[in-house]
């Protein structure tokens, strides 16, 4: 053929290429063409980059999780170096621009593009844009501006490798064949690669269920994708160019499923919503999917083209080993997904993102299987599991629609189904996936409003609260009199309670807390009412539920344990992490530790427990109470991620070995000294976290059971103990240590108030029970899901207003939150108390949406 074809169906002239670049040698010719790859990949990928960060700044939460408090070290350094970078990408991205220049069609834009983007990079060295960048409308319209480049690349590029004869920009078309045994292909690969992962992790293997349904969604999927195409190369077909209205269709058609993914996958995730991220999805995906198409157009310009390479030759004219070649990636892949991605995954984007590129991956590759697919008895199988697939699909919807009608028929069938599909989707990455495209959402048409409330009151913008409210534990908060114990306050970032010894028997690798804990004041049913540093460690320092906004500011007012530090007349020790710096009002009492550190997430208890005893020793007024805070990172999801001795696991066992001998010579130190037995010490985390069990990674959005349940140790003063009552198997949260404080410090009585915490320990069992509720809120810090716990922790609602989902696990018989139980009814009740809770809240801090 004279011309060859791209994937997306444009053609590029070869006889101009072979003529162009003559017999050059292959090497150079190699060389070259990596060169332009690897250039349009890095230009692309810096763009990309420096749009999410317009876009990261723009969104509240994220600019205070990611922008502000930057999580990767990386990042302060990027944006240092930003025009820099530029200018040099620019600079080998004009390399590669020599052919459009030598047309004359394209010179002027070319010798544009140069002179404007120099001009660019040039302000960008002299004023960086992302150093000062706002997180206001501009940054949101920045987002979008960063990827223009981009455009007019693929401008040049379309331009320069286009052939633009009619009779070239013939198309493959997959057959329902091809596209359901990708299908199939996908499914068997990905149940055995969770297998594997089961078996690691000494949890359940194969499910025939979750196998089946998995069969029944991919088919689906693929089947409807390869109706799409067939559609579009019929109707292109009746057109006076049927070779252009195809490319121009198929190209909307990647353009919309991008879009889609993009708007309704991943900006969910990071709480952006509403008609800015219909924009932003439209207009990211179209760049991107259009650069995606000039690029291999080019790229087909350079090297002359092959194509075998878009319209395979059938498996029989074919050697096997490209089939082999594809099958052994498929595997590697469908394996290496979640365990190289979910470390560091948000909310399954990246791994949903890399499921949808094998996806795509896949059905290119069974097109080599188009002839073998064609024998007698494989159409017969194929067509035979494609109709069961269906008649299944169907069967799901019917109960779905049964359910979502009111209709009591079929709850139990309902119920139990949807339990099963859920766990198993935790486990296979692609069912996820493709479930989350399908499924209907646990609700009906009445609960829409309710996900709409959620979205409304989660990561509130700056200006949410006009006024800021006094919060006071105490009526009148005022010293008293007599010795103050010293206060030992540790806050483990994301340590689970089942990795310490008072918790789980089995565990060996902390025999220092163990022998402390023996010693203390073990809290058995211990929760966070926020899954994530952004909300529950300011919570445990105001003592009480808070809006959903990450900062707030002026944090003072509701700033219950430094309001009470301050009247009792404490010298502090704390590690004042990022979040402290806006929570905490300076104060000559304050010593700042660990202020050496560049990136918060270097906090290690260790050095920090060697740098507050050399504090305490060389204390100028030792008349004076201590208080020491501290909430270091050793068992993080970032921390655990950067390192590379296991998986995350192993990480931690190994970290909570150091954690463990520190903090058993640190409580040596405090014997020495004699200030242990006038020291309240307290040990606890501000969440827990998921280290792959059931597909869960992280703590960021969601709030099962690992996540949300806490160790508290709390070590008392002989003296504190007699004469106060406490029940260590009642619910108790993060948020009742700073009332407990006010208590035993003998600031009394402390407000018996719904949003706030309450003491632990009481001068009466009376007194003990009078605070108790029948139920409580809990919420992520980052997203808008949000729970319920009854029946002193038995029972575990939650609600995603990202996802538009709903679950109810009895933790006394699933303590592992992964049989969903939900029914209709336990969906309303629990929807009345999350409103009738969050408008509590709107209540006390004066904050009342539109949106009720």
């Amino acid at each position: 053929m004279s011309a060859t074809q791209s994937q997306f169906g444009l053609s590029v002239d070869t006889h101009s290429n072979v003529s162009k670049h003559g017999a050059a040698n292959p090497i150079a010719e190699g060389a070259r063409v990596a060169f332009f790859l690897a250039t349009r990949l890095a230009i692309g990928a810096f763009l990309l980059i420096t749009s999410l960060f317009c876009l990261l700044t723009y969104i509240p939460f994220t600019y205070f999780g990611f922008i502000h408090n930057p999580l990767m070290a990386w990042l302060p350094k990027f944006v240092k170096i930003h025009g820099y970078l530029y200018l040099a990408l620019l600079g080998m991205v004009v390399m590669t621009l020599r052919s459009a220049y030598r047309l004359p069609k394209t010179r002027r834009s070319t010798v544009a593009f140069v002179l404007v983007n120099g001009a660019i990079g040039v302000s960008l060295i002299w004023r960086s844009a992302l150093a000062t960048m706002g997180h206001d409308l501009a940054a949101y319209l920045w987002s979008m501006l960063a990827l223009f480049p981009l455009l007019w690349i693929a401008a040049l590029d379309l331009m320069t490798g286009v052939n633009s004869r009619a009779d070239s920009w013939r198309q493959s078309r997959p057959s329902l064949l091809t596209t359901s045994f990708a299908a199939l292909a996908i499914v068997v690969v990905f149940a055995l690669a969770s297998s594997l992962h089961q078996s690691a992790l000494n949890l359940a293997g194969f499910s025939l269920l979750g196998f089946s349904a998995s069969l029944v969604f991919h088919i689906v999927i693929f089947a409807l994708f390869g109706c799409v195409i067939q559609l579009i190369g019929a109707v292109s077909q009746v057109t006076y160019r049927p070779g252009h209205t195809q490319f121009v269709l198929r190209y909307v058609l990647s353009w919309l499923i991008w879009t889609f993914v993009l708007r309704y996958m991943m900006l969910p995730t990071i709480s952006f919503e509403g008609w800015q991220a219909s924009i932003f999805a439209a207009i990211a995906s179209l760049v991107v999917v259009t650069y995606r198409v000039a690029v291999m157009v080019r790229y087909r310009s350079e090297t002359g083209g092959i194509d075998d390479t878009v319209n395979p030759k059938p498996a029989g004219n074919s050697p096997g080993w490209p089939i082999g070649t594809a099958v052994v990636v498929l595997a590697g892949t469908a394996y290496a997904i979640p365990v190289v991605l979910g470390r560091t995954d948000w909310d399954f984007v990246l791994q949903k993102t890399a499921v949808l590129t094998l996806w795509g991956g896949t059905l290119a590759c069974c097109q080599l299987c188009a002839e073998w697919l064609q024998v007698r008895y494989v159409r017969i199988v194929m067509i035979s599991i494609l109709i069961l697939a269906i008649t299944g699909f169907g069967w799901y919807e019917v109960l779905a629609y049964s359910h979502e009608s009111g209709s009591n028929a079929q709850e139990g069938k309902w119920t139990c189904l949807r339990s099963s599909l859920e766990a198993y989707s935790g486990v296979d990455i692609s069912f996820k996936t493709a479930y989350d495209i399908l499924s209907r959402a646990v609700d009906n048409e009445g609960h829409q409003d309710f996900y709409g409330f959620l979205l409304h009151n989660t990561n509130l913008g700056r200006d949410a609260v006009s006024a800021p409210v006094d919060l006071k534990l105490v009526n009148d908060l005022k010293a008293t009199g007599g010795p103050k114990p010293n206060l030992f306050l540790f806050v483990i970032d994301s340590l689970r309670k089942d990795y310490l010894a008072p918790y789980n028997p089995s565990v060996t690798y902390t025999p220092q807390i163990a022998e402390f804990a023996g010693d203390s004041v073990v809290m058995e049913n211990a929760f966070t009412r926020y899954a994530g540093t952004a909300l529950s460690e300011p919570a445990i320092w105001a003592g009480a539920m808070q809006l959903h906004k990450q900062c707030i500011e002026p944090f003072y007012p509701i700033n219950s344990l430094q309001k009470l530090l301050e009247t009792d007349g404490y010298t502090s020790y704390i590690s004042i992490d990022p979040i402290l710096r806006v929570a905490l009002k300076p104060s000559p009492n304050i010593v700042e530790m660990d202020d050496k550190l560049q990136v918060w997430n270097d906090l290690d208890l260790v050095s920090t427990l060697r740098e507050l005893q050399s504090k305490i020793d060389a204390r100028p007024d030792r008349s004076r109470p201590i208080f020491a805070y501290t909430q270091p990172q050793n068992v993080h999801t970032v921390t655990l991620a950067r390192q590379r001795l296991g998986d995350r696991s192993q990480i931690s066992v190994h970290e909570l070995k150091r954690i463990d001998a520190a903090f058993g010579s640190f409580i040596s130190f405090l014997k020495d000294r004699g200030l242990y037995d006038n020291s309240i010490i307290i040990l606890t985390s501000d969440h827990g976290d998921s280290y792959g069990e059931y597909g869960r990674y992280g703590h960021a959005d969601f709030l099962v059971p690992e996540v949300i349940r806490i160790p508290l140790i709390i070590h008392l003063p002989p003296r504190l103990r007699q004469g106060v009552v406490w029940d260590t198997n009642l619910l108790s949260f993060s948020i009742d240590i700073t009332p407990s404080l006010y208590y035993l410090l003998g600031h009394r009585p402390v407000a018996n108030n719904e949003l706030f915490g309450r003491p632990l320990f009481t001068q009466t069992r009376a007194e003990l029970d009078s605070y108790l509720r029948p139920h409580y809120l809990i919420s992520s810090s980052y997203a808008a899901v949000y729970g319920v716990l009854s029946h002193n922790g038995q029972s575990l609602f939650m609600v995603d207003g990202v996802h538009h989902r709903s679950y109810f696990y009895n933790l006394g018989t699933d303590p592992g939150g992964i049989h969903n139980q939900l029914t209709q009814g336990l969906l309303d009740e629990n929807e009345l108390i999350i409103r009738k809770e969050i408008n509590r809240i709107g209540d006390f801090y004066h904050h009342h949406p539109a949106q009720n």
